[in-house]
């Protein structure tokens, strides 16, 4: 007896090949969710630091609530990890990552303009939020596409 070809069982599975043009989504949704990881690890185990990266002359009185924040990140990356196995399929957590990444920076810029936080924060708005829009919107989009040649198809 043969061994079963797993081209033959991966199209079983999932009834289509990811293409070219799809792996781009892959690999971007497994970026953000190994930034989002790495970033809300060193929100966890190093608050009082990573409260001094965010603008803070003090680190928060409540470091527990600061950490619980970064588990929420984490959560997040893991989330995107999840989603880049089926983007389609996932395409709710990748919605809730582009409005964080939308709203998120919207609520810092208020903090600083109500001065409660240091402007110095807004400098990390680019790094970790800005840079996912695009993909993020795009992938939406794709999906979006996708889904109406199905419906239009039925």
């Amino acid at each position: 007896m043969s061994a079963p070809d797993p081209d033959a069982l991966y199209q079983t599975r999932t009834h289509r090949r990811p293409s070219a043009a799809s792996s781009w989504k892959r690999v971007a949704l497994c970026v953000a969710g190994l930034q989002c990881l790495l970033w809300g690890c060193f929100i966890v185990l190093w608050p009082s630091l990573s409260a001094r990266c965010y603008g803070f002359a003090e680190p928060p009185t409540e470091l527990f609530l600061w950490q619980g924040m970064g588990l929420v990140i984490v959560l997040f990356g893991l989330g995107y990890v999840i989603a880049a196995t089926d983007p389609a399929q996932h395409w709710v957590m990748i919605l809730i990552g582009l409005l964080s990444k939308s709203l998120g920076p919207i609520g810092m810029a208020w903090s600083v303009h109500l001065g409660s936080v240091s402007r110095q924060v807004l400098y990390l708005i680019p790094i970790n939020d800005l840079i996912w829009l695009v993909p993020f919107g795009m992938i939406l989009r794709d999906v979006y596409r996708s889904s109406r040649r199905t419906c239009l198809k039925d």
